[in-house]
């Protein structure tokens, strides 16, 4: 247990005073710390990288030599492993214990030299152990820290399985508690920053989040989590609900932040500011923001209706009084609730979208919940002049809206939050080919870095996005900072060879695909077609290296007819061979299970392109010479598509209909005949806008905190809630998708039952056994199958191409072709039993000729009947009648062979 607890006794006195609904720790309680040393990361077994590591950080005040210090396992001795050459841990480093080489693993995980690393410790740990740091020679007085963990335990013992993903404190209660469910995985761009590594696992070692400034930030306790907190919505209106002259505060992070003691003051001064006391939605008094959640409070000073200000303060000044500022925010008479002066109507004063947005006037209040439904009815301040501020962009209004056709399934609830934020800034992705900042069309996460995006314009720009907070923002490395305008392949003429480009997704090269609907220069004429581009080149633009021209695939798009061809390709998506052989999906141009080897050119998977006039995905062999098969259609059902996008955590094809359909998403999956179907759609999160929304990406689920991950929309049209809303002008809209959304199985069957010996069988019944699958052949239980080649079951098996294969317990009619030992027999007659290749039996092999239309080699173990010709050491031979077992003789008078050659 940290010594927090201790610290918290000594103050006690002095706060209970104040009346605070929790103790609160001034800076001065923690400069006294003693070492603070305590484990803060561990990942057991690394997937790709180099070696398994353990982190500690000092989290006390002051500096802390490691003389005399060590590291051991469950042995738990004192001196196993020496860390005195790690030095003196400033107040809050972190120093890293490691298998690799020191090397190797600030090459891996990017570590700048100062980072203290122990490299090629040899006392590894296990999926169950635990970890012992030890300030001297005592195992028991001089115990600094232990974790014992096991992800098969239970209680206290039971914590994440560390296996290529580092285990975090949930919370700073879970340094040194000894508590290993306390724990968590972490996931890129969590709370602790984790990141990947170069070859792909997670974690953040080096530094953790509980160290910030030495351990507390300056904040009164542990981490800078208050950085999250902000006040999110004001109402003046003294006499209403829920209560008078009310401060609603957000926590926009992962983890909860304790608010006791802080302190609040309206336009005041900050020595004026006092302690509040915060409830819930439901009306419980709390001293935590939740996660992601919301507390309000009555005004400890009051709100003026004809303007006034609010401040929240963390305790961190002299003897806890208000010194570092969490947030403000000031408004005008009527902004925040009913005033004589300028009574427009607002209840609230609140932020459009919840923490991140602008501060508008809303119409009703939503105290202790989201902001977004209040946020559908925003006002214009009289005082303003009534019209909104002309925008640097252009939105344009959504259109074609309209509802699913009967075709369709229909949608179930989103199995997310109902709630939706604007995750862009405003007019954030104009060019410099034209001002308009919309027609953000397709979306595709970095299958690499969950913390990159990539987007495409329909007016032939894609941009690098990157994450900045809640926010997306234009990546500023390698020129993408603008976004880099593409081209055709062959030139960078803007006037006519640049692409109406509408959906991209990344290859298993990194390269990305983009599809096309025409050429800029020619908007009347169909120009359907995948482009391959390399991000990773450098400048501001960026010229195919491939292009599959696939028009020709679509007659129904007439040249000539802009509103046809305009409706051509609207994304894409790589969907891999393994997802698709592992399920049984059929070919449809053969009508076959589908076999990669038939086509030799294309790679490792098939480009599935969506296509917006039919609503229909045509999936695509696209060969190295740019060629290109085309290998089935799918029907999504909803008549219209704008993306697609396969998800490897849900191994399921997702497919997007914007405005045209009412904004719904329809899962699809391999059925048990190998065709891909709908399985299930999705309506829109209820505060997501009906716009032309026509780019969608779900995060990884490496991502997901508390079991639901992030999932993107954009808006082509950037429109928002309309004219002068809070959210008009921006492309991208933030929400939460359910990480496990129980979709269940899909696929073709893969086999029969296994055999129970209790279980009565009967005629053509199929039961799997030892890995082989049998079939009754008449009325049994409880016999073996296998166990007697004469008895009820007959083991059915055959080749890659389908053809049978010989097994002992089997029986074969007359006729039948079988493979045995890799070489091809027919039956002459009833068989079971018999094994093929010997003379006078009832097989006779089948001898393929080694060129087509030639001669076959003859065979001891056929029956040959006269005229059949065969070829025997360099001699063509014919047979004058029938024989077997008689091989030809060069020369030979009266022999059942006439030598020809």
């Amino acid at each position: 247990m940290r010594l927090q607890t201790t610290r918290a006794i000594a103050v006690l006195a002095a706060t209970a005073a104040a009346g605070a609904l929790a103790v609160v720790l001034p800076t001065a309680a923690y400069a006294a710390d003693a070492p603070d040393v305590k484990i803060t990361e561990w990942m057991y077994n690394p997937v790709s990288s180099s070696g398994e590591y353990i982190e500690i950080t000092n989290l006390s005040a002051s500096s802390v030599s490691l003389a005399g210090w060590s590291f051991d396992d469950d042995s738990r001795t004192p001196g196993t492993v020496p860390l005195d050459s790690l030095g003196t841990l400033a107040a809050g480093q972190s120093a890293i214990i490691t298998e690799s080489a020191d090397a190797t693993f600030r090459s891996e995980w990017n570590l700048a030299a100062d980072v203290k690393i122990l490299a090629g410790n040899a006392v590894n740990l296990g999926r169950a152990d635990e970890i012992n740091i030890f300030d001297g020679p005592d195992a028991v007085a001089n115990l600094a820290d232990r974790l014992t963990y096991n992800d098969q335990g239970t209680g206290a013992v039971k914590g994440p399985r560390t296996q290529g993903v580092a285990g975090i404190p949930k919370t700073d209660a879970a340094l040194g508690a000894n508590d290993a469910s306390q724990w968590q995985l972490s996931a890129v761009g969590d709370a602790e920053a984790s990141w990947a590594s170069t070859t792909g696992d997670i974690g953040s070692p080096g530094k953790s989040r509980f160290a910030t400034a030495g351990g507390d930030g300056g904040t009164g306790g542990p981490g800078a989590d208050w950085k999250n907190v902000h006040i999110n919505e004001v109402s003046s209106d003294n006499g209403a609900m829920p209560v008078g002259d009310a401060v609603e505060l957000s926590n926009s992070g992962a983890t909860d932040v304790s608010i006791a003691g802080w302190l609040q003051i309206d336009s005041g001064a900050a020595t004026s500011a006092a302690p509040f006391s915060a409830t819930l939605a439901n009306g419980t008094a709390t001293t935590v923001i939740p996660a992601h959640g919301y507390v309000y409070f009555s005004s400890t000073k009051g709100l003026g209706s004809g303007g006034d200000g609010v401040k929240v303060y963390l305790p961190d000044g002299a003897n806890s009084t208000a010194g570092t500022l969490v947030d403000s925010v000031d408004y005008t008479a009527g902004e925040a609730g009913t005033d004589e002066g300028n009574n427009f109507g607002a209840g609230a004063y609140a932020r459009c979208p919840d923490g991140t947005g602008a501060f508008v006037s809303v119409k009703d209040k939503s105290f202790g919940a989201s902001n977004a439904d209040a946020c559908k009815t925003t006002l214009t301040n009289p005082a303003d002049g009534g019209t909104p501020p002309t925008l640097a962009c252009q939105p344009e209004a959504p259109s074609g809206t309209g509802t699913l056709p009967a075709t369709a399934l229909t949608p179930t609830t989103w199995p997310g939050s109902a709630s939706v934020a604007v995750a862009d800034k405003q007019c954030a992705w104009t060019t410099t080919t034209g001002p308009e900042g919309r027609d953000v069309s397709g979306l595709v996460f970095d299958p690499t870095n969950a913390n990159v995006l990539y987007s495409v314009k329909n007016k032939s720009w894609v941009y690098r996005m990157v994450k900045q907070g809640d926010l997306w923002v234009p990546d500023t490395t390698n020129g993408w900072s603008a976004g880099k305008e593409i081209f055709f392949p062959g030139n960078t003429d803007v006037a006519t060879n640049q692409p109406d480009s509408e959906g991209l997704t990344v290859g298993p090269d990194g390269a990305l695909y983009v599809t096309t609907e025409r050429n800029n220069a020619a908007n009347t004429i169909p120009l359907n077609s995948i482009l391959r581009f390399d991000p990773a080149q450098s400048g501001t633009q960026l010229v195919a290296t491939d292009q599959w021209n696939l028009t020709a695939e679509f007659p129904e798009l007439h040249a000539g007819n802009k509103d046809q061809a305009n409706l051509g390709f609207e994304g894409v998506t790589f969907v891999p061979d393994g997802y698709l052989t592992a399920n049984g999906f059929v070919d449809q141009s053969t009508g076959k299970t589908y076999k990669p080897t038939d086509y030799p050119q294309h790679g490792t998977g098939l480009y599935f392109a969506a296509l917006e006039n039919d609503g229909k995905l045509y999936a695509y062999a696209l060969n190295a010479d740019h060629s290109f098969h085309r290998v089935a259609v799918v029907d999504t059902g909803m008549g219209h598509v704008m993306d697609v996008a396969y998800n490897t955590d849900t191994q399921r094809i997702w497919a997007l209909c914007d405005n045209t359909c009412g904004v719904t998403s329809t899962v699809l999956k391999v059925s048990t005949t190998g065709s891909i179907v709908p399985d299930v759609a999705y309506s829109k999160p209820a505060s997501l806008p009906v716009n032309n929304l026509e780019g969608f990406a779900l995060a990884p689920n490496s991502t997901c905190v508390d079991g639901t991950k992030e999932v993107l929309w954009s808006d082509d049209g950037i429109y928002g809630a309309g004219t002068g809303s809070p959210t008009e002008g921006h492309a991208l809209y933030s929400g939460r998708i359910n990480c496990d959304l129980n979709l269940g199985e899909q696929g073709v069957p893969k086999g029969p039952d296994a055999w129970d010996k209790k279980k009565v069988y009967f005629n053509t019944d199929k039961v799997s056994y030892d890995g082989k699958v049998f079939q009754a052949l008449w009325y049994t239980s409880g016999e073996t199958p296998g166990s007697n080649k004469n008895g009820a079951w007959s083991e059915i098996a055959t080749d890659a191409n389908g053809t049978a294969l010989w097994t002992v317990t089997r029986p074969f009619n007359a006729g039948e072709i079988v493979v045995y030992q890799g070489r091809t027999f027919k039956a002459l007659w009833y068989s079971r039993g018999t094994t093929p290749g010997g003379v006078g039996g009832p097989w006779s092999e089948q001898v393929a000729p080694t060129t087509p239309g030639g001669t076959p080699a003859w065979s001891a173990a056929t029956v040959y009947t006269g005229g059949e010709k065969v070829t025997y050491q360099g001699h063509v031979y014919q047979a004058q009648w029938y024989t077997a077992g008689n091989a030809p003789v060069p020369g030979a008078l009266y022999s059942v062979w006439k030598q020809l050659s």
